[in-house]
């Protein structure tokens, strides 16, 4: 069981406007693909004007539509654009809001569910004295459809800071989401359990405190 303090989770999603981003030149901000805009919006949005020592970037899929469209490239024979390939990896959207934020804060890109990340959050709080603030992002989008074992969902970004201070939130239950066979983003049970004030379901791996 772990116990942490987090800040009042923000979530975006594909239909809302991203005026977070409004500071990013119009030209490098027409570039970014949907999944980046709802991290960079939700990043953006969580940290308004505090700062954070470390940022834990996590997605399940990554940006695979892009990866899709390279592989696609390939097989009619085309040369893949290097842009597309540099912006498809699993780690780009971290190294876009550095750069385009000019943020240089250290940071780490997982392919993980959300009680991994928090996890994630609260090794580096105990391992590294000196980071006292933890910005986790949560990132997904469907799997194009392609792919046969894929399942819908709403695309969303969430993202939280996470501290040791006065812990608000219990991780009950440590273990992955995925080996359950759960079939909903837990980023996204996550904020519905956040949103429901003060109840704390038997089932539930998170508790309020």
């Amino acid at each position: 069981m772990l116990k942490l303090h987090l800040t009042q989770p923000q979530l975006s999603n594909a239909q809302q406007n991203f005026a977070a981003l409004d500071e990013i030149p119009a030209m490098q901000r027409r570039r970014l693909s949907l999944l980046a805009k709802m991290a960079l919006q939700s990043a953006l949005t969580t940290l308004d004007d505090q700062s954070v020592d470390y940022i834990v970037w996590v997605s399940k899929y990554g940006d695979e539509e892009k990866t899709l469209r390279i592989l696609q490239d390939v097989l009619s024979g085309q040369t893949p654009s290097p842009t597309q390939f540099s912006t498809s990896v699993h780690n780009a959207i971290a190294g876009l809001y550095s750069i385009l934020c000019h943020d240089d804060t250290p940071s780490t890109s997982l392919s993980c569910e959300w009680t991994e990340a928090l996890i994630e959050a609260y090794a580096i709080l105990k391992a590294q004295p000196h980071v006292q603030k933890v910005l986790v992002v949560a990132y997904d989008q469907a799997l194009p459809t392609v792919y046969s074992d894929a399942w819908d969902f709403p695309a969303f970004a969430l993202s939280t800071v996470v501290s040791l201070a006065q812990p608000n939130l219990e991780v009950l239950d440590l273990t992955s989401s995925a080996s359950s066979g759960s079939m909903s983003m837990e980023s996204l049970a996550f904020y519905q359990f956040w949103q429901t004030a003060d109840i704390n379901p038997s089932a539930s791996r998170w508790k309020k405190c």
